[in-house]
C-alpha cells in the first residue's frame, strides 16, 4: 500500500510533509480503530527512508524494499504484547537507546510506536525524555485509538494528526481500492460505520455469515415464549470469545428493525432487509435487550443464561406485526 491507496485528507498531508521534509520529531496518530493509523505510519517510514529524490515512498528502491520486507536497520516496531498487553518500561529504554545510535544506512532512525497509549506510566516517563530532548533527525510515529490515555505533556510533544471514521461514500472507494466488488464495498462500509480495518476484517472472516445467518434461524424461530429454548440452542453452545459477535450481529438486526419500522429509516444490512422484514419482533425491545444481555455477560452471568432472557424479552416484545 501507499498513500495513493488511502481516500481522504489525512493520507495527502502526509505525503506532502514526508515528500517536502517538512518533519518534527514526533507524530501521534489518533482515531478509531480500523481507520488506516498502522499502515500509515507503515507507509511515512518508507517515506522518510525512501532512496527516491520524489514521489517518496516509491517502493521499488533496496530501502524501501527491506522496509516492505520488515527487515530495514534503520526502522524498527514496538507493540504490546505480553502480560497485560502493556509496553513496559524496559521496551521503551531498549528502543531510545536504539534511537540513539547512529544509523546503519538512512540518514535517520524510524521508530513506529504502535498502541502508545498501553505503555504503563514508568514508560510513558521514560519516553517523555527523548521527546524533550529528540536525537537527531529520528522520527517516532505513535498510533493510539484512545490518546486520552496519554500524559499531557507526551501528546503536547507530538504533531497530532487524527484519523476519523471515513463517510459512507469515501469507505466503499477505500473498499474497491482493497479489491471488493461495488456492492459489497457498500454492504461493509455500512457494517463497519467507516472503519475500513473492520469492514476489511468483516469482508474475509468467513464465519460472519454463517454466524449471522444462525442468529436469523433464531429468531425466526421466536413467536411466543415456549419457543425460546429451541430457538436459543444454536447460538447457546458458542466459544466465549464468540458471543461478544452474536451480540453485535443481535444489535445489528435490532437497529435495522427498528429502521424498517421508520417510515424514514436507512437499513444497514440490505442483503438481508427482506428476511428482516418478516420477522414478527419490535426492534426497540430488542435491542434494550441486547444492551442489557450485554451488560449482563460482562458482569460473568452464564452466556445461555443471558441469551434466553434475551429471547424471552424479545418476545415480551413482538406486538408489532409486520
Amino acid at each position: 500500500m501507499n498513500f495513493s491507496d488511502f481516500v481522504g485528507t489525512v493520507s495527502n498531508r502526509l505525503r506532502e510533509e514526508m515528500n517536502a521534509s517538512r518533519l518534527v520529531h514526533a507524530y501521534l496518530f489518533t482515531g478509531p480503530a480500523g481507520t488506516g493509523k498502522r499502515s500509515l505510519a507503515n507507509i511515512c517510514a518508507r517515506a522518510l527512508l525512501c532512496e527516491s529524490p520524489s514521489g517518496r515512498p516509491c517502493d521499488v528502491c533496496p530501502a524501501c524494499r527491506r522496509a516492505l520486507m520488515g527487515n530495514h536497520p534503520d526502522v524498527r516496531a514496538l507493540e504490546p504484547g505480553g502480560r497485560g498487553n502493556q509496553i513496559r518500561i524496559d521496551s521503551i529504554r531498549e528502543a531510545i537507546s536504539w534511537l540513539e545510535d547512529r544509523p546503519f544506512e538512512a540518514r535517520r532512525r524510524v521508530l513506529i510506536l504502535c498502541g502508545a497509549d498501553k505503555m504503563n506510566p514508568a514508560a510513558q516517563n521514560a519516553l517523555l525524555k527523548t521527546l524533550e530532548e529528540p536525537p537527531g533527525d529520528d522520527v517516532i510515529i505513535m498510533t493510539t485509538d484512545k490518546a486520552s490515555d496519554l500524559l499531557p505533556t507526551i501528546v503536547s510533544r507530538c504533531r497530532i494528526i487524527r484519523f476519523p471514521l471515513l463517510s459512507e461514500e469515501d469507505a466503499v472507494k477505500a473498499l474497491i481500492n482493497h479489491g471488493l466488488t461495488p456492492t459489497k464495498a457498500r454492504l461493509y462500509s455500512r457494517l463497519s460505520m467507516g472503519s475500513i480495518g473492520d469492514a476489511l476484517a468483516l469482508s474475509g472472516d468467513v464465519s460472519f455469515s454463517a454466524r449471522r445467518e444462525q442468529v436469523l434461524n433464531a429468531l425466526r424461530a421466536l413467536r411466543a415464549p415456549q419457543d425460546v429454548p429451541l430457538a436459543a440452542l444454536p447460538l447457546s453452545g458458542v466459544g466465549k470469545e464468540s458471543v461478544e459477535g452474536v451480540l453485535n450481529i443481535l444489535e445489528l438486526c435490532a437497529r435495522d428493525i427498528m429502521a424498517i419500522q421508520d417510515v424514514d429509516g436507512r437499513v444497514v444490512q440490505t442483503d438481508i432487509e427482506a428476511q428482516l422484514r418478516q420477522l414478527n419482533i419490535r426492534g426497540s425491545a430488542m435491542l434494550r435487550g441486547v444492551f442489557e444481555a450485554r451488560r449482563m455477560f460482562r458482569s460473568n452471568v452464564s452466556w445461555q443464561y443471558v441469551l434466553e432472557t434475551l429471547f424471552f424479552q424479545i418476545t415480551g416484545g413482538s406486538e408489532w406485526q409486520p
